[in-house]
């Protein structure tokens, strides 16, 4: 079984992303599977104006980010949303380190 919400904040909790990976049920976080929009407002509001080729590159890297997820879960033996959090957050670090 797999829950892949198609709304934000499909979680009420964070403490049920644990109760559904104890139940045996594979949570894809909302806001990694639905990144799709944002991803392409980002690209239409670009100086260089609206690249299909770019967000569709962009969007692409969804699947790459949630299977990531799903690698953190499995090696630190945590829930999805909380490996998805640790993506963010090092995604993040990575950003502000470069800036």
């Amino acid at each position: 079984p797999i829950i892949a919400g198609a709304a934000n904040n499909v979680l009420l909790r964070e403490e049920h992303g644990l109760k559904l990976k104890e139940a045996g049920i594979l949570y894809a976080p909302d806001y990694v599977i639905n990144a799709g929009g944002i991803i392409n407002v980002s690209i239409e509001v670009e100086p260089s104006g609206y690249d299909e080729a770019r967000a569709r590159a962009k969007v692409e890297n969804i699947y790459i980010a949630l299977k990531r997820v799903f690698e953190i879960a499995k090696e630190q033996g945590i829930s999805t949303n909380e490996a998805s959090n640790r993506l963010a957050e090092e995604r993040l670090r990575a950003a502000s380190a470069k800036a």
